[in-house]
């Protein structure tokens, strides 16, 4: 076509990604990547222990900072996670910075809450019946700060806006026969 700037894919016949293609593969990296997530906060928390009392489980204020500290380490990982992801799709679909923009942010919600699953499966069980008072049982592993599931969404959404931003991006603009930048 004549006076439309191709890349060099596009003249060997590789048409630019759909959206869906876009979303798609985003979301299936970031299922893949909550399950990765949900191992590594197993291995990564502090284990937690608490008394039996009265069919309960109770903790003192040191075992209490543990709790925070699991927290902690999940909302790092998702951090780290939204981080990679972000750098990656954005320079990867730098021509679908919207699509990739609203995917990251909800396939990070969706791959945060599959990762808290995936520790919960594997972390220690909450189940104290039967069990005598004064009896010290590990907490089970699940997420105090529901605000850490947005942690990822929140990295990765800035992450694609401030590279959005700094994008040099008027090859599509210019006028046929110019370089770019004249």
């Amino acid at each position: 076509m004549p006076g439309v700037v191709m890349r060099r894919a596009e003249r060997f016949g590789h048409a630019a990604p759909t959206p869906g293609r876009v979303a798609t593969e985003i979301a299936v990296v970031s299922v893949l990547a909550g399950v990765l997530m949900g191992v590594l906060w197993w291995l990564l928390s502090p284990e937690v222990t608490g008394v039996v009392v009265e069919g309960g489980l109770a903790a003192d204020a040191r075992e209490g900072q543990k709790m925070f500290d699991r927290d902690a380490v999940f909302a790092l990982l998702g951090a780290g996670f939204g981080l990679v992801l972000a750098v990656v799709y954005s320079v990867r679909h730098w021509r679908s910075p919207v699509t990739t923009l609203v995917t990251l942010a909800l396939a990070g919600v969706a791959g945060s809450y599959l990762a808290t699953l995936v520790g919960g499966l594997f972390g220690p069980g909450g189940d104290v019946a039967g069990l005598e008072n004064g009896t010290q049982e590990p907490f089970p592993l699940r997420m105090e700060s529901p605000a850490g599931l947005l942690v990822w969404s929140m990295v990765a959404t800035v992450v694609v806006a401030v590279v959005a931003l700094f994008r040099e991006d008027r090859a599509p603009w210019s006028v046929p026969g110019n370089p770019p930048g004249r």
